[in-house]
């Protein structure tokens, strides 16, 4: 059983965004910025994109599962060291080591990408919007762990070459998690997590046997 129900979970968000205003704007412009980098690549786009990312998931961890979450969830502190792993794998992979590129293709994984991007940074706080609860209560980029995590898949498979693997396992526990959770209370914009993480799995992991065998 959770500690919670889903409309202690709705009242959380809405008590977050209060709070934390305006930075869902900077957030929001953030990532904008980081999938503009992706479909119009510039020389140091790459750690841009990774250092962006990596403020994104340590901002969430610290902020919102440390910070708000942790009070009426035992397994907030889990999942707050979780995120913050990944945002120094992200800064450490992306932005310090500078291996990896990123470049929209019109392929299986950059089509998969782009809907996920979509899906991140507009369906999210689109069905909160239209939904009871309204747009107050809605999870965004940057500063909510479900499209930050969705969105990271996203851009992920739009890298050069193969996708590296170990930056989506963090994102991927999350959609399981976060998923899980949705269809236990009922939480219409995360209902995607499970169905998104098994599709972004099986994307990356045949686009990466495909550059092997290539």
């Amino acid at each position: 059983m959770l500690p919670y129900t889903a409309e202690v979970l709705s009242a959380l968000f809405e008590q977050y965004n209060r709070a934390i205003w305006p930075a869902q704007i900077v957030a929001l412009a953030i990532g904008i910025a980081l999938i503009a980098l992706a479909f119009r690549p510039i020389r140091g786009g790459g750690r841009v994109i990774g250092l962006g990312l990596a403020a994104a998931w340590a901002w969430t961890g610290w902020v919102f599962h440390l910070g708000y979450l942790a009070p009426m969830d035992f397994s907030a502190p889990v999942y707050g060291a979780a995120f913050l792993l990944q945002a120094a794998l992200l800064a450490w992979t992306l932005g310090i080591r500078r291996g990896v590129t990123f470049r929209f293709n019109a392929d299986a994984a950059g089509l998969v990408g782009a809907c996920f991007l979509a899906y991140g940074m507009i369906a999210y706080p689109a069905i909160a919007g239209f939904a009871a609860d309204g747009w107050i209560s809605a999870r965004l980029f940057g500063v909510a762990p479900g499209p930050t995590a969705i969105v990271t898949l996203g851009l992920l498979l739009m890298t050069k070459g193969r996708t590296p693997l170990h930056l989506t396992i963090v994102p991927l526990l999350w959609c399981l998690a976060g998923g899980a959770t949705a269809w236990f209370l009922g939480v219409a914009e995360d209902l995607l997590l499970l169905p998104a993480a098994i599709v972004a799995l099986y994307v990356a992991v045949r686009r990466n046997r495909h550059h092997a065998i290539g």
